[in-house]
């Protein structure tokens, strides 16, 4: 929060925006947050070019209120104002004079301590900046964690891919999903690039294939690793307000032929690198033909192929 919002927001009294008292428990409190919430929500007031500013000025008053450090503080600012008030009231023509003399001289006293004490505003200031920070690392953290994992569960599988002496069980031959998603009045469906920006996250796409009708839209995305899917399927639940289905594609295990066993001589013969080189150019074939059955797949079950 930037040095003038928060003096201006150290203006107003949250308890008298509220409707509450200055000894309102958290209870009272959130109740009367939801109530002014609700009134001045900005889908409420679609002609209120303020209602935003209004929704976020109360947010951020919940938070303060909410935290115990920072609404001490607070209440020592709003006291000290409000007190300050009361004695410029209650000040008559006789005592003005003697007054405004005290605080001057309080003023220029004050300006001599400032390198050395901080002022209760700066203060709240401080505070409330330390919220922020911290809110911000905690999200971060959480983020770094959830990518590490997924990370780890990723090279995990590629451990058990490169030990694998089959290249049929390899991951190269793709882990199928389908999404499915209801359209409103409002909103038409997600577009491709929105499918692809939820889904990416779960891990690298082979495909990605879509069909939108009127009543419903559908996708079939080709994951590169079975992780990846079975991450999408448990834990992709769409945008808010916006929820999709994700669900696995079963298929059947492929028929694996079985070749003829060449000599002993013959295969000693064949380099090594030949051998790497035709398993590679087998398991790309494989991928292509994999990414071109999916795609037939969904025309298919869309009714665009006979």
């Amino acid at each position: 929060m930037s040095k003038k919002r928060c003096k201006d927001l150290m203006k107003l009294d949250f308890y008298e925006i509220l409707e509450i008292s200055i000894n309102a428990e958290e209870k009272e409190i959130k109740k009367s947050y939801r109530k002014k919430a609700l009134k001045c929500h900005p889908d409420k007031n679609p002609d209120n070019p303020d209602a935003s500013a209004e929704f976020d000025k109360l947010k951020k008053i919940l938070e303060i209120l909410l935290d115990p450090g920072t609404r001490k503080a607070y209440d020592k600012v709003l006291k000290s104002r409000k007190a300050a008030a009361v004695r410029a009231r209650e000040a008559d023509a006789k005592t003005q004079k003697f007054r405004s003399d005290l605080e001057e001289r309080e003023r220029r006293f004050q300006q001599t301590r400032e390198h050395l004490h901080i002022s209760e505003e700066e203060k709240l200031r401080r505070e409330l900046k330390r919220l922020e920070d911290e809110g911000e690392r905690l999200i971060a953290e959480e983020l770094a964690r959830v990518n590490r994992e997924v990370e780890e569960e990723l090279l995990h599988s590629k451990s058990k891919v490169s030990k694998s002496s089959d290249p049929v069980n390899t991951d190269t031959q793709g882990h199928k999903v389908k999404v499915k998603w209801v359209p409103t009045e409002d909103w038409p469906g997600y577009t491709e690039q929105e499918i692809h920006q939820l889904f990416y996250k779960w891990g690298d796409i082979n495909a990605l294939v879509m069909k939108q009708k009127t009543k419903k839209g559908t996708a079939l995305i080709d994951y590169k690793t079975k992780t990846a899917a079975d991450m999408a399927v448990q834990y992709e639940k769409g945008q808010v307000g916006k929820p999709v289905e994700v669900s696995l594609i079963q298929e059947a295990p492929e028929k694996r032929s079985h070749p003829k066993h060449k000599s002993d001589k013959q295969t000693e013969s064949k380099p090594k690198s030949n051998l790497d080189y035709e398993s590679i150019a087998a398991m790309n074939q494989r991928r292509q033909e994999e990414r071109r059955r999916l795609i037939e797949e969904i025309m298919k079950e869309e009714g665009m192929m006979k």
